[in-house]
C-alpha cells in the first residue's frame, strides 16, 4: 500500500510531482491540515486524489469550508496546544495503518519562511515516524537505512545529488556509490557526506544509472524531482524478500553546485 501525506508549507507544483504518481498512484491519502489545500491541487491536476483521512487543529487552513466537502466521519480535529505536529499526527496514523512492506509519501513542508517547519521534518528521519520519501520544494528526500540500494536514472550532468546523515549521528555509517563526480571514498566522514555532487560525465555519456547503497547507518539521499529512483531492500533487512520499488520524482532543480 502506498500512503500519501499532504501537509501544510510550500510544497512542490502537482505538474512537478507527476512523474512519481505516475510511477505509484496513492492507496491512502491524508490530508495534515493546510495540506488539504495542496491536497485540492493536486486532485484538481490528476483527480483521484481524494482525502481519506483529513487531521489538524486547523489553524493554519483559511477556508474551513473546505471541511464541509467531506463525510464529517473523515475529519478529526485536534486541540492547537498539543506536544505533536500536525504532520507528526499524520505520519503517526500512516504508520499504524501501514505494514512493513508499504510506502509511505510526504508532500509538502519546504519551510519558506519557516525554516523552523523544514527542520522539524527532517528531523523525523532519525525516528520511527520517518517517511520514505518526502517531497519538497524542487528535490526529493530517501530515507537510506541500511540494507536499502537505490539506482538513480535521468539525472543531466548539472542534476545535483548529495547525502545526508539523520540527525540521530555525525559520524559512523557505511555505504557505496558508483557513477558519482565524487565517489563514497571521497565522502567527508563527519558531518554531511556528500554536498552538490554530481553523476559522473562518462556514466551520463553511457547512460548508465547512479547507484547508491547503505551497509550501516541511516542516511536521507537528496535527489532533484526528475529523477527516477529505484529502491532495493536486501531480504537481511526487507519486510518480504527483496522487494523492489519503482519511484520517480518530478521538477528540474536549479542545479548549480
Amino acid at each position: 500500500m502506498h500512503i500519501v501525506i499532504f501537509t501544510g508549507g510550500e510544497s512542490p507544483a502537482p505538474v512537478d510531482a507527476a512523474p512519481y504518481f505516475a510511477c505509484r498512484a496513492p492507496d491512502f491519502v491524508i490530508a495534515a491540515d493546510s495540506g488539504l489545500v495542496t491536497l485540492e491541487r493536486y486532485r484538481e491536476c490528476f483527480g483521484g486524489f481524494a482525502p481519506d483521512l483529513i487531521l489538524g487543529d486547523m489553524d493554519s487552513l483559511g477556508d474551513k469550508s473546505l471541511l464541509r466537502q467531506y463525510p464529517a466521519d473523515i475529519v478529526r480535529t485536534f486541540m492547537q496546544d498539543k506536544d505533536a505536529t500536525d504532520t507528526e499526527l499524520a505520519l503517526e496514523e500512516a504508520h499504524r495503518r501501514a505494514s512493513a512492506d508499504d510506502w509511505i509519501t510526504l508532500v509538502g513542508a519546504s519551510g519558506g519562511s519557516r525554516a523552523d517547519h523544514f527542520l522539524a521534518v527532517f528531523d523525523l528521519f532519525a525516528t520511527d515516524l520517518r517517511p520514505d520519501c518526502w517531497l519538497c520544494g524542487t528535490q526529493s528526500f530517501w530515507y537510506a537505512g541500511a540494507g536499502r540500494s537505490f539506482s538513480v536514472g535521468s539525472l543531466g550532468l548539472r542534476d545535483v545529488v548529495s547525502v545526508a546523515r539523520t540527525t540521530a549521528s555525525r559520524t559512523g555509517g557505511s555505504l557505496c556509490s558508483e557513477g558519482l563526480l565524487w565517489e563514497y571514498d571521497r565522502f567527508r566522514t563527519e558531518g554531511m557526506p556528500s554536498v552538490s555532487n554530481r553523476i559522473a560525465p562518462a556514466h551520463y555519456e553511457r547512460g548508465k544509472d547512479v547507484r547508491v547503497s547503505v551497509q550501516e547507518g541511516d542516511f536521507v539521499l537528496i535527489l532533484p524531482l526528475s529523477a527516477r529512483v529505484r529502491v532495493h531492500e536486501s531480504p537481511a533487512v526487507s519486510k518480504s524478500t527483496a522487494s523492489e520499488k519503482d519511484m520517480s520524482a518530478t521538477a528540474s532543480a536549479s542545479n548549480s553546485p
